[in-house]
């Protein structure tokens, strides 16, 4: 690995802990650099002194996920090609992961070439030729890179190219550890192809990548630039600026090469990464091309998308076709004289129940606006509400005290609001800080709990009796939901985790952890079908995983990721037959977005703009035909996704 150090302040007493260390035959001689789970040692043979690079995963790993690793390493161990680093060995001693490789003393392309300097053109060309080759030999054998950047790119004794981090793409894809590339803009994001970003890499996705590359050597910048989300999505929507408008001098037929790697559609691209390298060449000697013309799927008009930060050449955004556009309710409710925080549709489809920070739960009729009832005085917070699935209670946050849940029976839904009154006793405590969600168990037997004490506790209705308390996270819990069998639940917040578990026993169960998320988890929904978890998060993603595999290691789907919105997202809800998706963003818009294929689209079905301020809940009527969103705007809306019908009342 490189030889350059001295970019890890604050380290100083981490790195000691190590040196001197034996490891794997080796004593660790100085610390060569980190990554976010990893960090890379030089090492010094026991018998022969022999320099290598020990690459040392300090992640915390399961014995499942150790296993997991070890079998991928051993796959590296086999590759042997002139520009691949080579692997000599791996293993792990006292739980302590570890992969041996071979010292590149002259560093990475990232550290000779800074970015912000363009590079000659046959320097490009030489370089590309050795990592496409490189490529060209894992492809071979059906191997997917996913991490392809500068940094990756090291210089052996004799300044060969060495493509590296193999590890990366290939092995660590437990413990969350792929999905924390994302969490810096330097990883996988700025050289990600889009297919990647959705969740469905393939071999064309290397390619892609080395294209940006080309870009960033020959211009000195990506071609898309913003934050981590707008390059994202710019990658999914926008045509890459012109390379000869920032680099002049480059060949138009450089240009048109490059451009065609960087097609959207993978099936624009060149065969192969090889065949890419060898045009490349060709076109830098002003050789003819065969005609061909740019990829269709550069052409297509962005969606919505011209964040203030983002700096790139693309073009101007382009509003959705009206049809896409939903802007005037069915109904709009003002009965609360603050921010809505939270709404939940009874299972009749009858009732509508919300909370707002006016320190009231107020319940009201779906059709016609009414208010039936009106429960004040009940938090400094915005109280938490869920419907029982019968939709006969309703349980609240109680009072001032935030950490008491209490039940409100609810008579047949033909009943007046006069009728309406509180059981005896329906409370449930156990808590000792303020709850943020509630998730009532779809057999109507359990009620969930969970909030700023970063503890989840189950109790059974009937006896309220605590019968689990789950306590695997980090941080505070603002998102719970049962699966649709009553047997599992999904909990998220902020150690941007989401778990998956069951509440069999005292202490939770068969416990699954989905580390996709780079910020603060706010909403999570089971599928209908029970084989889906979607998440939102202020890292302005809807992430769709399967929640028996939640990283796609055993078979299952990779997750699939929507970043549509240009906000953090607040919320999200399955429609009831599981074809759609709902989230509600601070962007002030509801999306509606197909969620039943094996790609999740980068463009809303429709978006909902009838809000002025962020869209705080979203939920779908039992029968599919409406939306119901709230919004820090004071209001409770309820909309028809494919109709333009004018609101029936304005209460």
């Amino acid at each position: 690995m490189a030889a350059k150090a001295g970019t890890l302040r604050g380290e100083k007493s981490a790195m000691v802990s190590r040196i001197d260390q034996r490891l794997g035959g080796y004593r660790l001689v100085r610390l060569l650099g980190q990554g976010h789970m990893t960090r890379v040692y030089l090492g010094e043979h026991l018998r022969t002194g022999a320099p290598a690079a020990l690459k040392v995963v300090e992640a915390q790993l399961s014995s499942q996920e150790l296993a997991e690793l070890l079998i991928r390493a051993q796959i590296l161990t086999r590759l042997e090609h002139p520009h691949i680093v080579r692997v000599f060995d791996f293993g792990a001693e006292d739980g302590q992961p570890f992969i041996v490789m071979a010292y590149a003393p002259h560093g990475t392309l990232r550290e000779r070439h800074p970015r912000g300097i363009p590079l000659p053109l046959p320097t490009v060309v030489s370089y590309v030729r050795q990592v496409a080759a490189a490529l060209q030999y894992i492809h071979g054998y059906k191997l997917i890179h996913r991490d392809i950047k500068p940094h990756n790119m090291l210089l052996g004794p004799d300044n060969q190219v060495w493509l590296s981090d193999f590890d990366i793409a290939t092995v660590a894809r437990s413990a969350g550890y792929r999905r924390e590339k994302l969490q810096g803009f330097e990883g996988t994001v700025p050289y990600a192809a889009p297919e990647q970003l959705r969740g469905r890499p393939r071999l064309a996705s290397d390619q892609y990548a080395l294209g940006v590359v080309v870009y960033e050597w020959l211009t000195g910048e990506w071609p898309f630039l913003g934050t981590t989300q707008e390059i994202a999505l710019q990658h999914q929507i926008a045509p890459p600026p012109s390379l000869r408008e920032r680099a002049p001098t480059v060949p138009p037929l450089v240009e048109q090469v490059v451009l065609r790697a960087l097609a959207k559609d993978p099936n624009e691209r060149f065969p192969s990464v090889e065949e890419f390298a060898r045009e490349l060449e060709r076109a830098s000697r002003q050789e003819r091309l065969p005609l061909s013309p740019l990829p269709r799927s550069q052409f297509k008009s962005p969606l919505p998308f011209a964040p203030a930060a983002a700096q790139s050449a693309a073009a101007p955004a382009a509003e959705l076709p009206p049809s896409s556009v939903v802007t005037t309710p069915r109904l709009v409710y003002r009965g609360h004289s603050a921010r809505v925080a939270s709404l939940a549709w009874a299972s009749h489809g009858r009732y509508l129940a919300s909370s707002s920070q006016d320190e009231s739960v107020q319940i009201w009729e779906s059709r016609s606006g009414e208010t039936l009832l009106v429960q004040r005085g009940l938090s400094l917070e915005a109280p938490v509400i869920a419907w029982s699935p019968d939709g006969r209670y309703l349980a609240m946050t109680d009072g001032l005290l935030s950490e008491v849940v209490q039940l409100l029976a609810v008579l047949p839904h033909d009943a007046r609001a006069a009728r309406l009154e509180a059981p005896a006793g329906a409370r449930y405590e156990g808590l000792n800080e303020r709850i943020l969600a509630l998730a009532w168990s779809p057999d109507g037997k359990y009620l969930a709990a969970a909030g700023e004490e970063r503890v989840v506790l189950v109790w059974e209705i009937a006896t309220r009796r605590v019968v689990c308390t789950y306590r695997g996270h980090h941080g505070s819990i603002a998102a719970l939901a049962w699966s649709p069998d009553s047997r599992q639940l999904a909990s998220g917040g902020e150690d941007r985790t989401v778990h998956v578990w069951e509440p069999t026993a005292s202490t939770g169960g068969n416990i699954r952890i989905y580390y996709g998320h780079h910020d603060k988890v706010n909403a999570v929904a089971w599928s209908p079908n029970g084989r889906f978890v979607a998440s939102a998060s202020d890292d302005q993603s809807v992430q769709v995983w399967e929640a028996r595999d939640p990283r796609g290691l055993d078979g299952g789907r990779e997750p699939l990721c929507y970043y549509g919105h240009n906000g953090g997202v607040t919320c999200v809800a399955w429609s009831p037959d599981g074809r759609l998706l709902a989230s509600g963003s601070v962007d002030e818009q509801v999306h509606v977005w197909r969620a039943d294929g094996e790609v999740v689209p980068i463009t809303p079905l429709l978006s909902y703009r009838g809000h002025s301020d962020w869209v705080s809940a979203v939920a779908w009527s039992p029968t599919g035909d409406a939306l119901a969103s709230g919004s820090w705007d004071g209001t409770a809306q309820i909309w028809e996704p494919f109709s333009g019908k004018a609101a029936a009342t304005d209460n």
